[in-house]
């Protein structure tokens, strides 16, 4: 599309005072104050106008051009009070009017416009109000109807874009064509969405020009509005001058469009041009984030009720199975280890909280782009399925499960924080194979919280709790293990149960237990000798010391299984 030729606008939409200069009623009348010709005007308002609504602080004269006698500025002081006042209300520009007969110098009023960089402009006998204030109405009229229309024909060529639904590069590209600029998108998370160069222009790195835009672009009022500034990107190269637009949709910042001008101080032309574009690209490109927003989020819906299902097996027959599995790139006869991720941060508080789940899903669903990994936050944990290679050898099946946690732990610990937790499941077969695998990892992570295990730690890393699992079951366990720690839970408010755990942790070393506790070794001592008339034997024996780790370690599995129970069924068998 060609570029409309009649467009020269400031970033504000109103005309530069140096352009109502080439009108015949007002050519040649500039006597001061020339390094303010870039100034907008949008109006023009007489002297006792302005005077009248002074006391309003909200009727201010930004892109007003002020006309008034040059009798009120005749004198130094009156001048100086005059222009100063103007000055100070921001008025665009100052036409001082010589009526019929009337001959009084601007000297006074040229020096305090000049220093105050305002235009002051001496107008002829025939440019009185009626005639300036007609010329700059027109003017600005006719500027804003050549915008509309030069508008109306970037919305319907982007629109045409949009309909067609290629996706943001498209609408990128789209924008460079009207512009003849450089073209950078991002999400509100700065990523780069995507970048376009301009034809024939200088080769510009993306990463190294979002890193120099200005710090102030950040989700606050002024994000609402598009700037205009001069980065550089090469600490080495010259500036470049941008115009950064948010992309909106429903007053929420989606992300950015940065748009870069082919030279550098842009020609005011083309930047007018490039203002407009801008104002509609970055309406429609909001449109198209929005709708792939939307296609992302049901793809995440699907995909994670389909892991859900996966994980409790939850499928009414296997031709829904294959079916679903078919859709998701799923192996129904492939072997799968599950791990879960758990972390405060996952929690639903504060507003952060989905953002920083949807970030972590999306890293793990990456993670390993050569195999199949589904991924879905599930409560408040994120499950990731990760196919392992088919092995005859299930301990190298187990060391590839593990190192595939120990990278997805390095991986999203930037995301989640140190409180990171990552538990797996040995890897099974199919459908069957991955509900075993989850509840296999909901068990460890559970019991993980109870122990202080590592915070990478799988099912075969507590095969103790996996060797007493069936009978911890047991009615007559239980009641084993309730009968050995009531005693030492009644007296002292539990305290002695945590000192005898550290005490038995430790092979029986009474200094090293005392100083994990910070105890002095007397207190230590007065505590055993405590708990052991409180279970009625001998703590420092190995038999006692081997009844009440048994009994905790059963009353552990008896609370994690117990929670867990309560949250999913155990593993079904495959639907035949």
């Amino acid at each position: 599309m060609a570029h409309h030729p009649a467009i020269v606008t400031t970033a504000d939409g109103h005309l530069p005072v140096g352009t109502l200069l080439a009108e015949p009623l007002l050519r040649g009348t500039l006597v001061a104050g020339r390094e303010g010709l870039e100034r907008g005007v949008g109006w023009c308002l007489p002297l006792s106008e302005t005077r009248r609504c002074a006391g309003d602080p909200d009727r201010d004269l930004a892109g007003v051009a002020v006309h008034l006698p040059v009798t009120a500025v005749a004198t130094p002081e009156e001048a100086a009070a005059v222009v100063g006042d103007l000055v100070r209300r921001d008025a665009a520009a100052l036409l001082a009017w010589r009526p019929p007969g009337v001959d009084s110098d601007l000297d006074a009023a040229a020096r305090a416009a000049e220093a105050a960089g305002v235009p002051l402009l001496a107008l002829p006998a025939e440019a009185d109000y009626r005639a300036v204030s007609r010329l700059i109405g027109q003017k600005a009229l006719a500027q804003s109807a050549h915008i509309l229309e030069y508008g109306s024909r970037v919305h319907r060529t982007l629109a045409e874009v949009l309909a067609r639904g290629p996706g943001v590069p498209a609408m990128a590209r789209a924008v460079v064509g009207l512009s003849h600029c450089g073209v950078l998108i991002c999400d509100a998370d700065g990523e780069r969405l995507a970048w376009e160069e301009a034809p024939g222009a200088a080769p510009t790195d993306p990463d190294a020009l979002l890193a120099a835009l200005p710090e102030s672009l950040g989700d606050d009022e002024e994000s609402a509005r598009a700037i205009e500034a001069r980065p550089r990107p090469d600490p080495d190269g010259s500036p470049v001058h941008v115009i950064v637009t948010p992309v909106l949709v429903g007053g929420q910042v989606f992300g950015r469009m940065v748009m870069v001008e082919p030279a550098c101080p842009p020609d005011p032309h083309d930047l007018a041009q490039h203002r407009v574009v801008a104002e509609h690209g970055a309406t429609l490109i909001g449109s198209e984030m929005l709708r792939q927003r939307s296609v992302r989020a049901a793809e995440e819906r699907a995909r994670g009720d389909f892991v859900e299902a996966l994980v409790h097996g939850r499928f009414a027959d296997s031709h829904e199975l294959g079916a679903r599995a078919r859709h998701h790139g799923f192996d129904v006869d492939g072997h799968f280890a599950v791990h879960v991720v758990a972390a405060a941060s996952l929690l639903p508080v504060g507003r952060d909280y989905l953002r920083r789940t949807v970030a972590a899903t999306r890293t793990a669903q990456n993670l390993e782009p050569g195999g199949c990994a589904l991924t879905a936050a599930i409560s408040s944990t994120i499950v990731v399925i990760q196919q392992v290679p088919e092995r005859r050898d299930p301990i190298g099946q187990r060391a590839d499960a593990a190192r595939f946690a120990e990278r997805l732990h390095r991986a999203l610990r930037p995301h989640l924080g140190d409180d990171l937790r990552v538990a797996h499941g040995r890897p099974g077969q199919g459908a069957a194979g991955v509900a075993s695998s989850y509840h296999e990892a909901r068990l460890t992570m559970g019991l993980a919280w109870h122990t202080a295990a590592e915070s990478v730690c799988g099912y075969d890393d507590l095969r103790v709790f996996a060797a007493l699992k069936d009978v911890a079951r047991s009615a007559e366990a239980k009641s084993f293990a309730r009968e050995t720690l009531a005693p030492l839970r009644r007296a002292n408010g539990g305290d002695l149960e945590k000192i005898v755990l550290a005490y038995i942790r430790t092979s029986g070393n009474l200094n090293a237990a005392a100083r994990d506790l910070g105890l002095h070794r007397n207190t230590m001592l007065y505590k055993l000798d405590r708990a052991s008339r409180a279970l009625r034997m001998d703590i420092r024996s190995a038999d006692a010391q081997f009844m009440f780790w048994l009994a905790h370690h059963i009353d552990t599995l008896t609370t994690v299984t117990g929670t867990l129970d309560d949250e999913m069924a155990p593993p079904a068998a495959a639907p035949g």
